[in-house]
């Protein structure tokens, strides 16, 4: 088998590109916002989650970001003044994460990066292609995450 047809091979060099880009995207957000990218997806999280009470253990699990780098984030993000922590109305045990009134105001910015970023990866991709990609790419992650 050739390393071109070998899927692992085509994954790794697919992740070097999404790096490359993550990392030019991310420099220059943090110019422009002083935010990062994961400061955008847990922004984008907290919009999506809007109204709702949104634990730490909720974004640790949904964006798959271990706990210790998510504490050290979200101090990060409080330190910017773009997210509050705030005693949780149901059970006074657990703190609520939101966003504040300065990262409502770059939230709009911040969404359509993020969708210009997800176009262009889609670009030229047929709707259901992209349905079969998503199985595909789910079902070998699953796969080899047991």
């Amino acid at each position: 088998m050739e390393k071109t047809e070998c899927i692992g091979y085509r994954m790794k060099y697919f992740h070097q590109c999404m790096k490359r880009l993550i990392e030019q995207k991310n420099r220059a957000r943090e110019e422009t916002y002083g935010m990062t990218m994961t400061d955008g997806w847990i922004l984008r999280y907290l919009n999506e989650h809007d109204g709702q009470e949104v634990m730490q253990k909720n974004i640790e699990m949904d964006l798959h970001i271990k706990k210790s780098a998510l504490t050290q984030q979200l101090n990060e993000m409080e330190a910017k003044g773009l997210i509050r922590r705030s005693i949780s109305e149901h059970d006074s045990r657990y703190r609520c994460i939101s966003r504040t009134e300065r990262a409502l105001e770059i939230q709009q910015q911040i969404m359509q990066e993020i969708e210009a970023h997800e176009r262009q990866m889609k670009k030229g991709i047929a709707p259901e292609e992209l349905e079969i990609f998503s199985k595909v790419l789910n079902q070998m992650i699953e796969n080899i995450s047991n």
